[in-house]
Order: structure tokens, then C-alpha cells, then sequence
């Protein structure tokens, strides 16, 4: 649990990587993996990888968040490999934020349930290390908006 955080906040993302296991994790299991699925795939660990190394360095507090949220999202081989190459691509800043996020907008509605986990998923992540950056901040603004929530959601 990050620092400051209340057992509460911390259960509720329990669920949210429960839920988001649901959607992807149990779809990773070995086999073809259907186009959506490599596309959540891609694009949360991409986004996740850019705003890690957003700031030039991904802290060890960030790498343990996206180790931890493969472990909760029981991804197999396959998608961990899967993850990890996108994650490798959005921190050497080969992915554009709204190509990737209208890539992902073409398979889940904007402001629906995916788009939701998509973007409290890069929240937890930027909160990873207990401080903000300015650069980090920006593309949170920027994430939000595109993927349909306001400032206060």
C-alpha cells in the first residue's frame, strides 16, 4: 500500500485488478490471444511504461507497481512477454498517448468500465513513488480528457 494511503483506497484497487483480471488475465491463458485482448494489453502497459519514464527514470516503486499489477492480473507467458514489450515501447517513447488511447477507444466506449480501470490504473501508477512530476501531471491532464473523465473524476 502506498504511503498515505488508507486501507480502504487500498481494497478498492484490490478489486479494480481483480476486476481487471477478469477482463484480461483469465484471457491471457495460453492460445491466440483476440485482437482486443492484445490491445488492452498494449495499451495499459504502454501507457504505463511512457508515464514511468515520463520523468527519464522509472523508479523502483513504479517497476514494482507494474510487476505487482502483472501478478494480480495472473498474466500467462505469453502476456506477460506481450506486456512487458509494450511496457519496453511506451518508456522508450515509441507509442504516441493518443494513438494508443484511440486505439483503445476503438474497442472500449469513452468513460465506460475499461476506460475506467485504463485510467486508475496510470493514477496508481503515478502515485507509485509518493510524489507528482510536472511532466507526469500533464499527461495524467491529457489521459483523463481523452479518455473521457474530467479533472475531479
Amino acid at each position: 500500500m502506498a504511503h498515505g494511503e488508507n486501507p480502504a483506497q487500498g481494497s478498492r484497487f484490490g478489486a479494480l485488478l481483480r476486476d481487471l483480471g477478469s477482463s484480461i488475465g483469465e484471457l491471457l491463458g495460453g492460445g491466440k490471444l483476440e485482437p482486443e485482448q492484445v490491445i488492452s494489453v498494449e495499451v495499459f502497459f504502454g501507457l504505463l511504461g511512457y508515464l514511468a519514464g515520463v520523468d527519464s527514470i522509472v523508479t523502483s516503486h513504479e517497476a514494482e507497481f507494474v510487476n505487482q499489477f502483472m501478478e494480480d492480473l495472473q498474466l500467462s507467458a505469453r502476456g506477460r512477454d506481450l506486456a512487458q514489450r509494450a511496457f519496453t515501447r511506451g518508456r522508450k517513447r515509441e507509442i504516441e498517448l493518443r494513438s494508443e488511447i484511440e486505439r483503445f477507444l476503438a474497442v472500449y466506449p469513452r468513460g465506460g468500465g475499461e476506460a475506467h480501470k485504463l485510467h486508475d490504473a496510470l493514477y496508481r501508477l503515478a502515485a507509485a513513488d509518493g510524489r507528482l512530476q510536472p511532466r507526469e501531471k500533464a499527461f495524467l491532464e491529457e489521459a483523463t480528457q481523452l479518455l473521457g473523465f474530467t479533472a475531479e473524476h
